[in-house]
């Protein structure tokens, strides 16, 4: 968990959420100027299980903006060089290639085999998008799809499946005959690593559910007037890909939070609760906790190593964290009591 203490000490950040993006199973389709700032932040920031799908060979024309691959690794697979990068960069994850285009038979075998979380699309042709599309209705995952031309491009997220949300085919019912590739038209190699990095955290934010982005909402980009422009798109109701599927409808349940208490150090003291410092080490150094009520000498154990040494938490007796500001120890709370600890509090740094 220390590779991830940066995003935990965010406030909408927990333990919680960093252990569900462990067990996140991604699709990202295209390796190449989405792909290639995409893959990255999402396998650093430790998505658990990343399925990388491109056919296509490295070719110098690509090096500009697929700044993941080498000079010297051009004529070699996209989807295998995009994997070894990832394993290299974070070894406790999951990656996969498939070195195939995808068609009729291996999206069938895609939907057998597997069940995504979210799928990413980074290719560059109508054809895909439109198979990524239909298999997003089917198995029912979310589909965050973009493109990038010349010094710009969009975002969108799609989940069609729902009763009153969009598909991509209700964006474009009609695809364009005379549409451009980057081959065609060109790309700055900065406009890729933007529209990529946008898309890498639209999922982050999706997958973890922070931020106010929602199924429907698309970015579009014009980099060259350092502009974006946010629409909301509706659910196309003659839509001729997703009005006869059998839809989910949007649930309104929240997963249950657990309620923590936070408490003065008297309160905590008539407990006689066992007090744990998540505090890093210098932090504790610098500023001990010196108080007459306290009784016993607190157990120091760092936000980000509380699941590995749960073994070292007392059950036997009530538990109290404690940190700096209230934040690290309320996630810290939280994470124990959805655990079964029952008798779990914060202490409010601020009564010290």
């Amino acid at each position: 968990m220390e590779r991830y203490a940066r995003q935990l000490s965010l406030p909408e950040m927990s333990l919680d959420k960093q252990e569900r993006l462990s067990k996140t199973s991604i699709l990202m389709v295209g390796a190449g100027g989405l792909g290639s700032p995409v893959l990255p932040v999402l396998a650093g920031a430790g998505v658990g299980h990343i399925v990388i799908a491109d056919h296509d060979t490295v070719d110098e024309t690509n090096l500009h903006r697929q700044t993941i691959y080498k000079q010297d690794q051009t004529r070699q697979s996209k989807a295998k060089l995009a994997k070894t990068y990832l394993e290299h960069l974070n070894s406790d994850i999951q990656v996969e290639a498939i070195n195939e285009k995808l068609g009729a038979e291996n999206h069938q075998k895609l939907l057998n085999s597997y069940q995504f979380d979210l799928i990413l699309d980074g290719s560059d042709n109508f054809k895909t998008k439109d198979l990524l599309n239909s298999y997003s209705i089917k198995s029912k995952s979310p589909l965050l799809s973009a493109s990038v031309l010349r010094f710009g491009g969009q975002i969108g997220l799609f989940a069609g499946y729902l009763s009153n949300q969009p598909c991509y085919r209700c964006l474009f019912p009609d695809f364009p005959e005379n549409a451009y590739d980057c081959n065609q038209a060109g790309v700055l190699g900065s406009a890729s690593g933007v529209i990529g990095m946008l898309q890498a955290h639209i999922a982050l934010c999706t997958l973890l559910d922070l931020g106010d982005y929602k199924i429907g909402d698309i970015v579009i980009a014009h980099l060259d007037k350092l502009r974006l422009e946010n629409i909301h798109l509706p659910k196309n109701k003659s839509c001729a890909t997703c009005k006869n599927q059998d839809h989910e409808e949007m649930s309104n349940l929240e997963s249950r939070s657990v309620m923590i208490d936070i408490l003065s150090i008297e309160d905590v003291a008539k407990k006689d609760a066992i007090i744990v410092d998540v505090r890093e080490p210098h932090e504790i150094s610098s500023d001990p906790l010196n108080h007459d009520l306290i009784k016993r000498p607190p157990l120091q154990i760092p936000l980000t190593q509380i699941p590995m040494k749960m073994s070292q938490l007392p059950t036997h007796k009530p538990l109290a964290f404690i940190c700096a500001g209230n934040i690290r120890s309320q996630n810290a709370a939280e994470y124990v009591a959805a655990r079964g600890y029952e008798d779990v509090c914060v202490l409010d740094k601020f009564s010290l």
